[in-house]
C-alpha cells in the first residue's frame, strides 16, 4: 500500500466544510491502497465539532502561532476563534495595518514554521509516496510545498475556493497573491479544484488540467421522521446577502399562507439566522415561523436537515464571474436525502447545473415569486426517488486516488474526466 502525507489546517476536531472533506478523504483512501498521515495543528482557531473524529495515531499535531488570536489578546478587542473581536477607532487601524503586514497568505501563515519543525522530526523516519495538501489556507500549501521538496516526492494541491480570484483587483495583495498561487500551480504534480467552473478558469490561468472532485456526502440514511401534517422549509448552512436573495421565497410563502390554502408552517434554518434575512421575515409577518438551531454538530444538522419538507437553495443571485462556480457543499446533502429541492438564483450556474441532472429539483429565478409557490405547491407531500451515490465521500475520494496514482507515475499526468 503506497503511503501519502496529508496537510490541512482544518481537520477533525475542527469543524466545518473543509474538515469534514478532508476527514472523508482520508477515511476512504486505505480502500483504493493509499495508507494516509496528516498534519494537522494542535489547537487551530476555529470552532470544534465534538461528531468528528479521526484516529489519533494517524494525525502529527503541530504547534501553530494564531495570530488572530494573539491579535485580539494585544488589542484587548475580545471575540474568540469564531466570534469576531469588537473593534473601534485606532484599534481598527492597527488591526488592519496588521492584517496587511502580517496576514499573507494568510491569518494561518504563523502555522507554516511550527508544522515544518514538528514535521522534519516527526517523519524523519517515515517514507511516503506522495503529498496531498488542502486549502483554505493557502500556508497548507506552502507546508506542503516545502516537503515536498525536502522529501523529494509529488504532490498534489487542492483549491476548495478561488483566492487570488477573490482579491480585490488590480490591488498589491492581488497581484501578489496571484504570482504565488501560479507557483504553486507550477510546482504540484496535480491540481484539484470543487466545480467545473472554477477548474475552467484556473487552468486557463495556469496553462495546466485541474481535475474536478466537488464535495461529497455521507452513506445514504433513512428518512426522518416528520411531524403529522406539517409542511416545513429547510435552509442549512451561511447566507451571503451580498451575493444571494431569499426574498421571492419569502413573498412566496406570504403569498401561498393568504390564499387561503393549506400554508407552509415552519422556516428551519439549520445554523445561524443572518440578521438580513431576519429583517426580510419580519418585514413580511413571517418571523413567527423561524425555527433557528444555531450551531449544530454534522450528524445534529444532517437529522434536523431531513425533518423538513422542503429543502432551500440560494444560489448566487447574479452568476458572472467567479460567483458562478460556486458550488456549496451542502448540494451534494441535500441530494442525498428523499425531499424536493427548491433552487433560486441565477438559473445558468454550476449549482443550478448540478441540480437540475437529478429528480425533484426545482430551478427558479431569483425574482420569480410566481415560479417559486408553483415550487412550493408541486413539492408538497413529495419524496424523491434519485441516486446520489456517484456523490458519496467514498466514491469520490477514489477521484483522488486516481490522482494520487497518475502523480506517483513516471508519465504525462492525466486523469479520466468527472462524470
Amino acid at each position: 500500500m503506497r503511503r501519502v502525507l496529508i496537510v490541512a489546517y482544518y481537520f477533525p476536531p475542527l469543524g466545518g466544510i473543509g474538515s469534514l472533506r478532508v476527514c472523508g478523504f482520508a477515511t476512504h483512501l486505505p480502500e483504493y491502497g493509499w495508507d494516509p498521515t496528516v498534519l494537522a495543528p494542535r489547537n487551530g482557531a476555529y470552532y470544534r465539532d465534538p461528531e468528528l473524529r479521526f484516529p489519533e495515531d494517524r494525525v502529527v499535531r503541530t504547534p501553530s502561532l494564531e495570530l488572530s488570536r494573539a491579535g485580539k489578546r494585544l488589542l484587548r478587542t475580545g471575540g474568540g476563534d469564531v466570534v469576531p473581536a469588537a473593534v473601534g477607532g485606532v484599534r481598527v487601524t492597527l488591526r488592519n495595518v496588521a492584517r496587511a503586514t502580517l496576514y499573507f497568505p494568510d491569518a494561518q501563515v504563523g502555522w507554516y514554521a511550527p508544522a515544518l519543525l514538528t514535521a522534519r522530526e516527526a517523519l524523519r523516519n517515515q517514507s511516503f509516496d506522495a503529498i496531498f495538501s488542502s486549502s483554505f489556507p493557502i500556508t497548507a500549501h506552502l507546508i506542503a510545498r516545502r516537503l515536498h521538496r525536502w522529501m523529494r516526492i509529488p504532490w498534489v494541491a487542492e483549491f476548495r475556493d478561488p483566492w487570488s480570484e477573490m482579491l480585490p483587483a488590480g490591488g498589491r495583495t492581488g497581484k501578489r497573491a496571484a504570482r504565488l498561487e501560479r507557483s504553486i500551480a507550477h510546482d504540484a504534480a496535480g491540481l484539484v479544484m470543487t466545480s467545473p467552473s472554477w477548474a475552467s478558469l484556473h487552468a486557463r490561468a495556469w496553462n495546466r488540467e485541474v481535475t474536478v472532485i466537488p464535495n461529497g456526502h455521507g452513506e445514504y440514511e433513512p428518512p426522518a421522521d416528520h411531524p403529522d401534517g406539517e409542511f416545513s422549509l429547510g435552509y442549512l448552512g451561511s447566507y451571503y446577502p451580498a451575493t444571494q436573495r431569499l426574498r421571492a421565497v419569502w413573498d412566496a410563502v406570504k403569498r401561498i399562507n393568504h390564499s387561503g390554502g393549506p400554508s407552509v408552517d415552519r422556516l428551519r434554518f439549520i445554523g445561524d439566522l443572518h440578521p438580513a434575512l431576519r429583517q426580510e421575515l419580519r418585514d413580511r409577518g413571517l418571523e413567527s415561523l423561524v425555527e433557528a438551531t444555531g450551531f449544530l454538530p454534522h450528524d445534529d444538522a444532517s437529522r434536523a436537515l431531513r425533518r423538513s419538507s422542503v429543502l432551500l437553495v440560494a444560489g448566487p443571485y447574479d452568476a458572472r464571474g467567479i460567483l458562478r462556480g460556486h458550488l456549496a457543499a451542502k448540494l451534494s446533502e441535500y441530494l442525498a436525502t428523499d425531499l424536493p429541492i427548491v433552487y433560486t438564483g441565477d438559473p445558468d450556474c454550476d449549482a443550478a447545473d448540478f441540480l437540475r441532472r437529478h429528480p425533484g429539483c426545482h430551478i427558479v429565478g431569483g425574482d420569480d415569486v410566481e415560479g417559486v409557490v408553483r415550487a412550493l405547491r408541486v413539492s408538497r407531500g413529495q419524496r424523491i426517488r434519485r441516486d446520489a451515490t456517484g456523490l458519496t465521500k467514498r466514491k469520490l475520494t477514489g477521484r483522488l486516488a486516481e490522482l494520487l496514482d497518475a502523480a506517483c507515475e513516471p508519465r504525462p499526468l492525466s486523469v479520466s474526466p468527472i462524470g
